[in-house]
């Protein structure tokens, strides 16, 4: 039987649930390039070395409706993802987790300065990413 997931309630930064990863607007955006996600596994990995091979489908198929929903919502040129491991990688959170970023041409982003989003515009954007979703 599948499991039935609830869907992110309206005042959440969270835009996508599924039974083995969740994608959310994160606390902060870097060089003005708004709405970008982390996909997070709901279960505790370190970094890449620790994750399973049979949750590697999962993350693509959250990554790729992600791009799909950036388009709709925001209209970007394009979409890039990130993750680092460990100390020399600049991993910074011990849990791991792949940042989505809704891309723009000459935007910035390698480089650019982190920002932490006010609470109106996180959920805002994370209403307009999960309305893209469905």
């Amino acid at each position: 039987m599948a499991e039935t997931l609830p869907s992110p309630a309206p005042e959440s930064a969270v835009v996508l649930v599924d039974a083995h990863v969740f994608a959310l607007v994160p606390t902060h955006h870097y060089a003005g390039i708004k709405g970008n996600c982390l996909v997070v596994p709901r279960s505790h990995y370190e970094n890449v070395l620790d994750i399973p091979d049979d949750l590697g489908s999962a993350f693509f198929r959250a990554t790729r409706r992600l791009a799909h929903a950036m388009q709709s919502a925001f209209g970007c040129e394009g979409i890039s993802t990130r993750q680092h491991n460990g100390p020399a990688g600049n991993q910074d959170v011990w849990h791991f987790h792949l940042h989505v970023f809704p891309r723009y041409a000459n935007d910035g982003l390698y480089g650019g300065q982190k920002v932490a989003y006010t609470i109106a515009e996180r959920m805002e954007l994370a209403a307009s990413l999960r309305d893209a979703l469905r």
